[in-house]
């Protein structure tokens, strides 16, 4: 489905076995250093409170830098009306040419920085799954799994990335509720969702 992600961020409690798996059974895509930019757009914010007291946004506008390509993007995140948890988010990305001319564009048009990310990240694709494991400055190891099969509901995607984890025996994960601009604002608070 274009301009559609489906994924979850998970910490494992001991990644060596996950990272075994991953290096026995997964094809290496890409190594990298990023630097993630997020922007709050002067005519409304991205950022706000949620139900349960979360610093929070269900939009975002990043700039990635990296060696390998810079990119921006903005994502759209649905979730779902009665758990409140997130389904899946629209994704629009594309590469940027020189990063500091597109940062001084945005910073004329008044977009404020919300959040600054730094991260070491190892690519993977094992099928129609992606593996980002990210060493974030900060926040430790992660690891988001995207699923980027052919599927008609982007909750039956979430569904076949925990039938994976089961099937490979990686049992000592929990999913995170947001993402690394949401962990850093919401430091102090429990940052693990519970799965049904």
């Amino acid at each position: 489905m274009k301009n559609i992600e489906i994924e979850i961020k998970i910490k494992l409690d001991s990644p060596n076995s996950f990272l075994g798996w991953l290096k026995k059974s997964a094809k290496k895509i890409k190594t990298s250093e990023q630097v993630d930019i997020y922007f709050d757009p002067p005519h409304k914010s991205f950022v706000a409170v949620d139900r349960e007291g979360y610093k929070n946004a269900d939009e975002w506008l990043r700039i990635r830098i990296s060696q390998n390509k810079n990119e921006i993007c903005y994502k759209y995140w649905h979730t779902d009306k009665e758990t409140g948890k997130s389904t899946h988010a629209d994704e629009i990305e594309t590469t940027i040419g020189n990063p500091e001319q597109i940062l001084e564009i945005l910073d004329r048009l008044g977009f404020k920085k919300i959040a600054k990310v730094n991260k070491y990240r190892e690519s993977w694709q094992y099928g129609d799954f992606r593996f980002d494991c990210d060493n974030v400055v900060g926040l430790g190891f992660f690891v988001e799994i995207e699923f980027h099969g052919e599927i008609d509901d982007p909750a039956k995607g979430k569904q076949k990335i925990f039938n994976l984890l089961n099937e490979i025996g990686i049992k000592d994960w929990r999913k995170i509720r947001g993402g690394y601009p949401w962990m850093f604002w919401n430091i102090n608070k429990n940052i693990f969702e519970d799965i049904d």
